[in-house]
C-alpha cells in the first residue's frame, strides 16, 4: 500500500513517543534517487542563520530540522504550526515559554540532541549579544533575555515582557538547532562550510561557488528518507539549467523566467510548478547621510514620496507576471489573517501628477542616484527595474542602475537604493516583516549597508505593537505603525514573489508554497 502524505501527517503527529517516528521499511535502499536540483548560486555560509537567504534557505531544511514547523504538506500556505524537534510548547509565566523536546533525536555523528543543544542555538553568544555569531538573526530575537536548559530535554525562553509570538518564531531560521559540541569545536566559520544538524541529509561537500552535496540520513528521526542524495548544483544561465532539465541531467531547475514557462511547460517528460510564496521583493531608500554620500538628496521624503508615486506597480506586476501574483499594500499581506484587509490600498499610490507635485516640493536638483541590484537573484527584477527608471525619467529624476554579482558588492557604498526583499515566515501576525525587520535591531537600522533610522514615533509605535497581546489592541498599533512607515517611505515592496520550478514529470515532489526546496517524505510521495 502506498504511503501517503496524510497518514505520514498522521504519524508525525503522534507527539511524545519516539517510536511513533521509527523508519518506515517501505523504501528500498537502493531504489532511491540521487536527485540534481539546478540552482542560480548558492550562499557562501550553510549556516542557516548567517546563511539566512533563499540561495542558503533552499538546502537548510534537508541539513537541519527547526523545533516548530509550519504545516504545508496538507496545507500550501502553512497557516498550521505543528510540533518538530519541540513536541509542546506552553507559556509557564507571562514572560516565559516552555519547550519539551522530542526524544531519541541524532545529529549527523550520532550524537543526541538534548536541551543544552537547543539552548546553545538560541543563545546569547550565537544571536543576541553585544557581538553575536550570526548578528543576521538579531530580528529574530528582539526581547528575548534568557534561554535556559532546565531539564535534559525541557527548555525555557524568557522575554523581557509578555510575548505571544515565540512558538512563531521558532519556524523561522533561529529554530535550526545545532550540535553545541561540534560547533564549539570547529567554530562558526568551519561550522558554516562543513554544518551539522539533525535533518534528512548529511553533508558529504560544499563549494559555495559550484555545488553541494549531501547523502541521505538513516538515522533520521522522521524517516525515511525518500532519495539516496542531493546535489545542488549552481549553473546561473537558465538556458543551460532548462537544457540540462530537458536532457535528462537535472530533475528539478529553479527560476524559470516568466516569458519561459510556456516553453518549459511544453517540453516533454516535465512540469512546472509556480508558486506565489510569502516574500516580497523591495528596493529601500538610502535615507542616510553618510561620509561616502554626504549630500544625499534621498534624505528628502518628499523625494521618496514622489519616486513612489510615479511608479505604476500594478502595470509592471501584469506585464511581467500575468496574473501569477498581486501588487500589496505595504504591510497588508494575506497570510496575516485577522491583520490582512483585502480592501486597504497604498498610501502612494500610482499617480504621476501628485509625484510631480511631490518632486516640486523636494530640493531634489537633478543629481543621478545609485541602485545597487544583485544580478539574477529576483526573478523580474531587473526587467522591472528597467520600468522604473524609465517612469522616474518621465517626472524629472534620475536613476542609473548598477548591477553587481552578490551582495557583498551590493552593500558597497555609496548607492542610493538597494534591491531587497522582505519573507513573512511568522504565518497569522504582522510581527516579523513591520517591527522585526524595520525595528530599532534589524538590519535596515543597524547592519553595514543600513538604509534608514527609525524615526522616534516609528520606535514609539513598535513598542505599543510589541508589548500588546489583545488582538484588537495589537490590530490598532499595527495599522499606526503602519501608516508612520508609510509617511517616512522609506522603501516600497514590488509584488509577492513567485518561485518556479522545473521539474522532472514521474519525481512526485511539491513544496508547498515556501522558496525552500525540501525533500523529505512529506514532501516526496
Amino acid at each position: 500500500m502506498r504511503t501517503t502524505r496524510r497518514t505520514l501527517l498522521a504519524s508525525a503527529a503522534a507527539i511524545g513517543t519516539a517510536s511513533a517516528f521509527r523508519p518506515l521499511a517501505a523504501l528500498a535502499q537502493d531504489a532511491r534517487p540521487d536527485l540534481v536540483i539546478a540552482v542560480d548560486n548558492l550562499w557562501e555560509t550553510m549556516d542557516p542563520v548567517i546563511g539566512i537567504s533563499t540561495s542558503g534557505g533552499r538546502v537548510h531544511t534537508n541539513i537541519f530540522d527547526t523545533l516548530v514547523r509550519r504545516n504545508r504538506w496538507e496545507d500550501p500556505d502553512g497557516t498550521e504550526l505543528v510540533p518538530w524537534l519541540a513536541t509542546s510548547w506552553e507559556r509557564t509565566s507571562p514572560t516565559v515559554w516552555t519547550f519539551q523536546l522530542r526524544e531519541g533525536v541524532k545529529f549527523h555523528d550520532g550524537h543526541v540532541m538534548d536541551a543544552e543543544d537547543v539552548a546553545f542555538s538560541i543563545s546569547e553568544q550565537r544571536l543576541w549579544g553585544d557581538e553575536p555569531d550570526a548578528p543576521r538573526g538579531t530580528r529574530y530575537v528582539a526581547g528575548i533575555v534568557r534561554v535556559e536548559a532546565v531539564g535534559p530535554l525541557t527548555v525555557e525562553v524568557e522575554t523581557e515582557r509578555p510575548d505571544p509570538s515565540i512558538p512563531y518564531r521558532m519556524v523561522t531560521p533561529i529554530g535550526f538547532v545545532l550540535p553545541k559540541h561540534y560547533y564549539e569545536e570547529v567554530g562558526k566559520d568551519a561550522f558554516g562550510q562543513n554544518p551539522m544538524g539533525t535533518g534528512p541529509y548529511k553533508l558529504v561537500s560544499f563549494d559555495p561557488s559550484t555545488e553541494l552535496r549531501a547523502e541521505a540520513f538513516d538515522d533520521y528521526w522522521n524517516g525515511p528518507v525518500p532519495a539516496s542524495s542531493l546535489t545542488f548544483r549552481i549553473v546561473p544561465e537558465f538556458s543551460t539549467r532548462y537544457a540540462g532539465l530537458a536532457a535528462g541531467e537535472f530533475d528539478v531547475i529553479v527560476n524559470i523566467p516568466s516569458d519561459q514557462i510556456e516553453q518549459v511547460r511544453n517540453t516533454p517528460g516535465v512540469r512546472v510548478m509556480e508558486k506565489s510564496i510569502e516574500n516580497y521583493p523591495m528596493f529601500a531608500f538610502n535615507t542616510l547621510e553618510t561620509e561616502e554620500l554626504p549630500n544625499n538628496p534621498l534624505t528628502d521624503a518628499n523625494l521618496r514620496k514622489a519616486m513612489v508615486s510615479a511608479i505604476d506597480r500594478e502595470g509592471i506586476a501584469a506585464a511581467l507576471w500575468d496574473g501569477a501574483t498581486f501588487v500589496p499594500a505595504p504591510f497588508n499581506f494575506p497570510e496575516y489573517g485577522d491583520y490582512y484587509d483585502e480592501g486597504r490600498k497604498a498610501r502612494y499610490g500610482f499617480d504621476p501628477e501628485r509625484a510631480r507635485e511631490l518632486l516640486a516640493q523636494s530640493d531634489y536638483d537633478g543629481e543621478e542616484l545609485i541602485w545597487h541590484i544583485v544580478r539574477g537573484f529576483y526573478p523580474n527584477y531587473e526587467v522591472a527595474a528597467e520600468f522604473m527608471v524609465e517612469q522616474w525619467r518621465d517626472i524629472g529624476v534620475n536613476v542609473r542602475i548598477r548591477i553587481v554579482d552578490n551582495f557583498s558588492l551590493a552593500y558597497q557604498r555609496p548607492f542610493h537604493l538597494l534591491n531587497m526583499s522582505m519573507s513573512s515566515e511568522f504565518s497569522g501576525d504582522p510581527y516579523r516583516p513591520l517591527w522585526l525587520d524595520w525595528g530599532p535591531n534589524s538590519s535596515r537600522a543597524t547592519a553595514a549597508h543600513k538604509t534608514w533610522k527609525p524615526t522616534e514615533r516609528f520606535l514609539e509605535l513598535g513598542e505599543r505593537f510589541a508589548a500588546a497581546q489583545e488582538f484588537e489592541e495589537r490590530k490598532a498599533a499595527y495599522l499606526d505603525l503602519v501608516e508612520e512607515w508609510e509617511n517616512v517611505t522609506p522603501g516600497m515592496y514590488l509584488w509577492r514573489n513567485v518561485v518556479s520550478y522545473g521539474v522532472r514529470e514521474d519525481l512526485d515532489w511539491d513544496p508547498g508554497n515556501d522558496s525552500v526546496t525540501v525533500f523529505d517524505r512529506l514532501y516526496m510521495g
